[in-house]
């Protein structure tokens, strides 16, 4: 069976999801292959629907995924009960007829008409139906999404399955109880990305600069144990609150979870002799780079806020060393900032030693980036192991 993905607006981030996902559900990454801009294709014998789905389910960067359809006769033959919803969308590198779209539609109309079923269809603004147009028809309860994949070359057609849920990103991101709006706000979904990246599917995972929680909310739905810790006193409370949150409103359950205070700089005793015997299997986090900036900054400001990010790296560097964690992950968001002489970010290896493992291009071959179009700081994020 032939699945395909959409990938989402940051390409590479995406394809070293899955890649990562896919292998921790010894699934070849090999399986994958590029299709276009938009559109992955994978093939594997090792895949069925409901896998699948439950991928899908876990992952941040994707938009929706389905089913190739090489028969579509054969498609439409399968049994619907009661009135047949449809819809419609094109997933292409090239500008797309919007007639098409009516004409294609009519002739689906039709043939269920002759066969003496009712049915209704919906047609996107532009190319692609949107994710509350298909859950809020019941579409893929009630009928289907046909997606028309083309690349320069060729042209499919699939039958969308799963189609990502951004009603949870959004009521996590804007509904949670505890935010801290003078930070940099860490998109849910970006967090959901990072915890995947560990290419773990349980375990402990830690994120010693908690804030608000993002990433370890996000790691407590995948099913992840949790330690949480921040210098902020304010932010371990709202990280409490916020995982709290999540439990009342179904998000979680049976999730073991700690959060504590600490100044990253000068761990005591106590903290490390804590962390010493505690199972950490991922270091997962994002810095704090600075207030969000509305201009370009100059470089003196660019120098200060990355020497200020290089004394926290090198300080979790430091007690990953003192507590004896060898084998461990870090996925970590090193930033850019824009200058009006160009980015200025940090090199890796200013930071990290060789006995640190940079894991991207294994699963890549683009940068893992996160940037919004016209922002000033743009979030690198490096997949490290040391061994």
């Amino acid at each position: 069976m032939q699945y395909f993905f959409q990938l989402g607006n940051f390409k590479g981030l995406s394809q070293a999801e899955l890649s990562i996902v896919f292998e921790s559900y010894n699934i070849s990454k090999d399986s994958i292959k590029n299709f276009s801009e938009k559109i992955l294709l994978i093939d594997s014998k090792d895949l069925n629907d409901n896998l699948v789905k439950r991928i899908f389910n876990r992952l941040g960067g994707y938009i929706r995924v389905g089913r190739v359809v090489n028969d579509l006769e054969r498609f439409l033959e399968k049994e619907y009960e009661g009135k047949v919803v449809f819809g419609l969308s094109y997933i292409g590198d090239s500008k797309f007829d919007i007639n098409k779209f009516n004409s294609l539609a009519k002739q689906l109309k039709k043939y269920f008409r002759d066969k003496g079923v009712s049915s209704r269809f919906i047609l996107p603004k532009k190319t692609e139906l949107n994710a509350a147009q298909v859950r809020k028809n019941l579409m893929l309860e009630k009928g289907f999404e046909l997606c028309i994949l083309e690349n320069q070359d060729s042209q499919l057609y699939g039958e969308t399955l799963e189609i990502q849920d951004i009603d949870s990103f959004s009521d996590r991101d804007y509904n949670k109880p505890s935010v801290d709006t003078e930070m940099g706000m860490l998109p849910p979904k970006l967090a959901r990305i990072m915890c995947n990246l560990t290419g773990l599917q349980s375990g402990v995972i830690w994120d010693p600069f908690c804030g608000s929680g993002t990433i370890p909310m996000e790691a407590t739905i995948l099913g992840y144990n949790v330690l949480a810790s921040d210098l902020n006193i304010e932010a371990v409370k709202a990280t409490d609150k916020n995982i709290v949150w999540l439990s009342n409103n179904g998000y979680i359950s049976d999730i073991l979870y700690e959060t504590f205070q600490l100044d990253i700089t000068k761990p005591t005793g106590e903290v490390l002799k804590k962390l010493k015997h505690t199972q950490i299997d991922a270091v997962v986090f994002e810095l704090y780079m600075g207030p969000p900036q509305t201009k370009l900054v100059t470089e003196t400001q660019a120098d200060t806020l990355l020497n200020d990010v290089k004394v926290l790296l090198e300080s979790v560097i430091k007690i990953l060393e003192e507590i004896g964690k060898r084998k461990i992950k870090m996925i970590v968001i090193i930033p850019s900032y824009k200058t009006e002489s160009g980015w200025k970010t940090l090199r890796i290896r200013e930071i990290f030693s060789k006995r640190w493992y940079v894991l991207n291009k294994e699963y890549s071959k683009e940068d893992l980036k996160w940037k919004r179009n016209n922002s000033i700081i743009c979030r690198n994020i490096f997949i490290l192991e040391r061994k």
